[in-house]
């Protein structure tokens, strides 16, 4: 058992049952690499067949729960501090017409929570947003940045490390990587923004709309996958090893998320009952089974990472 830094025990057990030396990781010796010998399809299919294994385990499945539960918790400060940032620059009326990207991959319920709660911001006049951005900026970070701390602990149980940073340590990365991603957030709306003119500037009228949809579904995708990223590079608390593997495990956990978000909302759309069963409270647990969702894709995804650094033979 180890204290996670906001103060709850955690057990630092792996996926596969073992408990990490004692002095810190659990992790194998990483080779040089001269010693990585290249591709074998053998040994890659059961970093697959591994991950996978471990992706079937309750403790990935209660992990990814405390992920979607914190993360519903964050959904609307981070929803406001997105707001209140855009708005700094932009025109923040134009964050509304670009939120029509997320209804392919959200849950009908949830998108429409997510987007009548981006509508009364919007509403909102400037010296409100103003003034709310002075006093509670801080607050509606720290509230934001709880799921990204949930997702950190959670990569740290994947990677058998235990949390040895600091608690301001700890706050600070889940700070960054929150304000990280809502920076993204607003840049990704900014060009979202641009497309149709730079689309008209090209002089491709006919399928102009077309285009355009497939830009912006890309450029959320590129966003996921880019977030995706620096948490695997600095959420879990440890070294890099020199044969770190990001890119392989962010790849294919964005790929994972995209369809599982798809299959998800055809499932809540055609076939559930959502309606019926939860009433008022269907739109709240379709985000939360939506986050459900994308924190196992990102664990899974770090599996395939973990598997990858114990596997000289896969050259991925």
């Amino acid at each position: 058992m180890w204290l996670h830094p906001c103060g709850s025990p955690t057990n630092i057990m792996g996926m596969d049952g073992r408990t990490p030396r004692r002095g810190g990781s659990d992790a194998p010796v990483a080779l040089a690499p001269e010693q990585h010998r290249g591709f074998s399809w053998s040994a890659c299919s059961g970093v697959l067949t591994n991950a996978l294994r471990a992706s079937i385990t309750d403790r990935m499945s209660v992990a990814a729960s405390g992920c979607a539960f914190w993360t519903t918790v964050a959904l609307f400060p981070a929803i406001s501090i997105l707001i209140f940032v855009y708005g700094l620059v932009f025109n923040r009326s134009q964050v509304e017409g670009q939120l029509h990207v997320m209804a392919e991959l959200l849950p009908p319920p949830a998108y429409e929570l997510i987007s009548d709660r981006v509508h009364e911001l919007v509403l909102q006049p400037t010296t409100s947003l103003s003034l709310g951005l002075l006093v509670s900026t801080l607050i509606a970070f720290w509230s934001a940045a709880s799921g990204t701390k949930s997702v950190i602990s959670s990569l740290n149980v994947v990677f058998n490390v235990p949390e040895q940073r600091s608690f301001l340590r700890f706050q600070l990365i889940a700070l960054l990587l929150t304000f990280c991603a809502v920076l993204g957030a607003v840049l990704a709306i900014a060009v979202l923004v641009a497309l149709p003119a730079g689309i008209a500037d090209i002089g491709i009228q006919k399928h102009a709309a077309g285009l355009f949809h497939i830009a912006s579904f890309t450029v959320l995708v590129g966003f996921v996958g880019g977030s995706i990223a620096l948490l695997y590079r600095f959420g879990p608390s440890r070294t890099p090893p020199p044969n770190q593997r990001i890119a392989a495990g962010a790849v294919f956990a964005t790929v994972l998320w995209v369809g599982a978000s798809v299959l998800l909302s055809y499932y809540i759309s055609n076939i559930s009952t959502f309606g019926v069963t939860y009433g008022s409270l269907g739109a709240v647990v379709g985000v939360m089974l939506w986050f459900w969702v994308s924190a196992y894709a990102v664990l899974l995804g770090a599996e395939v990472n973990a598997g990858l650094e114990r596997t000289p033979d896969c050259a991925f």
